[in-house]
């Protein structure tokens, strides 16, 4: 069946690159994930229903460091692979004013990473980034049609 999906578009939150991990992360994306993340968990979701994946090591370490949830998966999407779970909150990390998504561009990660949602699949990412890829701004217009793209000034706004 057709599942719902939302996503959410963080442009103006900018990656970083973590010398130590040799990974990027985006604080500011971490943030808003876990910030939906706890709206699902007040909307009832169990926390071993939802997973939070992203590409990057450093970030899914950032992720694990701001979440504290236990039950909650979180990790990289390759690590992932052949599971589904209720929710999927996916971080994409990437932002920056070249329009580089580096390895994102590998489109079997991004096919496992919004397959594996039974429910509510929310996609964090600058869409002004990942969208200079023709498959991602396919994925963004498809969201648009269904009335599934949000700013983060909506959240930032609430806060």
């Amino acid at each position: 069946g057709r599942r719902p999906q939302c996503r959410v578009d963080v442009s103006g939150f900018d990656e970083a690159w973590n010398e130590m991990l040799e990974s990027r992360q985006n604080k500011g994306e971490g943030e808003l994930a876990v910030r939906l993340l706890h709206e699902l968990l007040a909307a009832g979701v169990k926390p071993e229903d939802v997973a939070l994946l992203t590409p990057y090591v450093a970030q899914a370490k950032l992720l694990k460091a701001m979440a504290r949830v236990v039950g909650l998966e979180i990790g990289s999407i390759d690590g992932f692979q052949g599971r589904e779970k209720e929710a999927v909150i996916v971080s994409l990390v990437r932002s920056n004013e070249a329009g580089s998504i580096g390895f994102l561009s590998d489109m079997r990660r991004l096919n496992v990473a919004i397959t594996r949602a039974r429910r509510c699949l929310i996609v964090v990412g600058d869409s002004a980034t990942i969208a200079r890829h023709p498959v991602y701004a396919r994925f963004v217009a498809h969201a648009d049609a269904l009335g599934g793209h949000r700013s983060a000034y909506e959240w930032i706004q609430k806060a």
